[in-house]
């Protein structure tokens, strides 16, 4: 038994990867098949943290409040070593993380229960349809076609279970090429019959999210490159009984018998990570018995003591990195996460690099397919995470060799960390975190050079003068805001939910000043015109029923109580989709009355006081800075990438 269906994407694998993917189609209502090898996904081991920027991410599928309640923060971290006179002494404590960087800070929760999360989103959906214990068998690509987006071009084989007659299959929404809506693909929550079938799909697009050992990556005939080292480590994940008094807390130990790493988890558990002789490695291997990882722990954190009332998974691995040169087939196929890249999870970077992978590639692929903006843009999907893959790397290194390494002759006298160790452990919760990662100019990312040179002059570009703080490129941090309307506050965050929409923000300044107010209303006016390219992308798209393209905010500094929201122009004051008047279009930079933090963006973003724009991409990243004149440069930025006629 078979059958043909045809999706316009399918996703290989049903990991963090593959999950987040399906979060933004399940948000943007693109057809979409979700497969896995696996009958379900592990409820133990492998990644465990959650760096601050993805904890970001999920909170603009609104999934960031349960994974907060559940998780475990990690707020200090101990430094522990040889002492002088043998045992191991506390060298030093410290912030895990620097303030400022995130509202949200580094935290522990087990993989399966965040991919249980991120699934009851996407299982809320019709346009999803998941199939577990399904295998990809053969792939074939109609080159002929493959320019024109509008087809079908990749034809997928797919061993898979048989599913029940009885049900009604056209609730997941996804037909098949020849048949009406009524034929097409069953609804995830199918129940299973005896057997196996095989399925043909048709698909728009390819997503490889099927780990290190990818099936897809090798139809292809790509190859992960790099290398691998000499460093064993051991990783527990255990329920402790101990007499040590950092246990809930982050901390390193470097010690004459080896090093270790533990982290807090959910609950009870801790996750250990412990280097290993080679000769421990390999019986851990033979014997699969955890308490050869765990008598290891024991002589390293000597004099205290530590048993492991349950353990709940183990696992060894060996040190190496690995990286794909290639990521996007012809802007048909893509590969992200493990099947990509690969390094040691001592930096807790993994499952945060490959979610924040999909997260940057799935609204361009949305966009495309929903004909808002041209194929070309997905040329950034490579352009932009192969340097964070590569980055990420090098980091690893870096991290890899302080954690692997014996301590210097001066740190071990001194019986201290050395400053390499501390400068890695300060750049992991920063930069590496992804809170500082950014995109070079492309399709997407206006330059702060005009460019004269070459076939084409580029008039519009980026004035960064005026937010000096903010870097084109990078996510826009988040600060408290308030509305103009009744002062209630929020975080400039939690403004922009990943649902595939721009976010134009007009930071006007003081606009009691009438000055400043007539160039605001001028540019109102600009945004508002019928005739103009911005008005009538907007309108096109939210005439074929699709979420807002475009949302415009005004984000003022001057004194709340001086100015009335009813005298602001209308694009302000919206018409809400509920009815009655948005109220939430515009914002003010003022102190609160009942929290601090409120008054403080213009001055920590460096908005000059003349004001500016910043056009936001659906992932919070900033494209384009310009004075409040420039609505020009606005407007051939976005017609350079998006489309009217769709």
């Amino acid at each position: 038994m078979s059958d043909k269906i045809q999706v316009d994407l399918l996703i290989v694998g049903a990991g963090p990867a593959g999950l987040m993917a399906a979060a933004w189609m399940a948000q943007t209502g693109v057809k979409t098949l979700l497969i896995d090898e696996q009958s379900d996904h592990r409820t133990n081991g492998r990644a465990d943290g959650l760096e601050s920027r993805t904890l970001e991410i999920l909170d603009s599928f609104g999934l960031a409040d349960k994974v907060w309640a559940e998780a475990n923060h990690t707020v200090e971290i101990c430094l522990w070593c040889d002492s002088v006179d043998g045992p191991i002494r506390r060298d030093s404590i410290a912030p895990n993380s620097k303030a400022g960087w995130s509202r949200f800070y580094e935290s522990t929760l087990g993989q399966g229960r965040i991919e249980d999360i991120v699934l009851e989103l996407v299982q809320s959906r019709d346009n999803i349809d998941i199939r577990r214990e399904t295998k990809p068998t053969s792939l074939d690509i109609d080159y002929s076609c493959i320019e024109d987006h509008s087809t079908y071009p990749i034809r997928m084989a797919l061993d898979t279970p048989l599913r029940t007659s009885y049900e009604s299959p056209h609730d997941s929404g996804i037909s098949t090429p020849s048949t009406s809506s009524d034929d097409g693909m069953q609804p995830h929550n199918s129940d299973l019959r005896h057997g196996r079938s095989g399925t043909e799909v048709e698909a728009k697009y390819v997503l490889g999210c099927d780990g290190a050992h990818s099936w897809l990556r090798k139809q292809l005939g790509l190859k992960l490159e790099g290398q691998s080292f000499d460093h064993y480590w051991g990783v527990l994940d255990i329920v402790p009984i101990t007499n040590f008094p950092d246990i809930r807390k982050r901390f390193i130990v470097k010690s004459k018998f080896g090093n270790l790493m533990m982290i807090p988890r959910e609950g009870q558990l801790v996750r250990v990570y412990v280097q290993l002789p080679l000769t421990m490695a390999d019986q851990y291997n033979m014997e699969k018995d955890p308490g050869i990882i765990l008598r290891q722990v024991e002589a390293i954190m000597k004099p205290y003591s530590l048993k492991a009332k349950n353990t709940i998974w183990s696992t060894v691995y060996r040190v190496g990195q690995r990286i794909c040169p290639k990521i996007s087939h012809h802007n048909r196929i893509f590969l992200a996460g493990d099947a990509c890249h690969t390094h040691s999870p001592k930096a807790g970077q993994g499952m945060n690099v490959s979610m924040q992978d999909t997260y940057n590639l799935g609204w361009k692929l949305a966009s495309v397919i929903q004909g808002s903006l041209t194929p070309n843009i997905l040329d950034t999907y490579q352009q932009e995470r192969l340097p964070v893959a590569e980055r990420l790397l090098q980091f690893d290194r870096r991290i890899c060799h302080a954690m692997c390494s014996t301590r210097d002759l001066q740190s071990s006298l001194q019986g201290t960390f050395g400053e390499d160790h501390r400068r890695a452990l300060e750049e992991e919760n920063s930069s590496a975190s992804g809170l500082a990662v950014s995109y070079s100019p492309n399709l997407l990312v206006t330059s702060t050079i005009c460019n004269t040179d070459g076939p084409y002059e580029i008039s519009y570009f980026s004035k960064q003068y005026l937010a000096e703080n903010i870097r084109v490129g990078t996510r826009i941090p988040s600060k408290l805001v308030l509305q103009q309307i009744d002062s209630q506050s929020c975080h400039l965050h939690e403004l922009f939910r990943s649902t595939g929409q721009w976010n134009l923000i007009i930071f006007g300044g003081d606009i009691v000043n009438k000055s400043q107010m007539a160039r605001v209303r001028n540019l109102a006016d600009s945004l508002s015109c019928k005739e103009s390219y911005f008005h009538r992308f907007k309108t096109a798209r939210e005439m074929k029923g699709d979420i807002e393209p475009i949302v415009v905010y005004l984000l003022h500094s001057a004194c709340r109580n001086s100015i009335d929201f009813f005298d602001l122009p209308e694009i302000f004051r919206p018409e809400s989709k509920y009815g009655g008047i948005n109220f939430g279009r515009a914002l003010v930079d003022n102190e609160f009355y009942h929290q601090p933090g409120g008054g403080e963006l213009y001055k920590s973003f460096g908005i000059h006081p003349e004001g500016c724009m910043v056009l936001l991409r659906p992932d919070q990243h900033i494209s384009f800075i310009s004075e409040l004149e420039d609505f020009n440069g606005l407007e051939m930025f976005l017609s350079s990438f998006t489309q009217l006629d769709c």
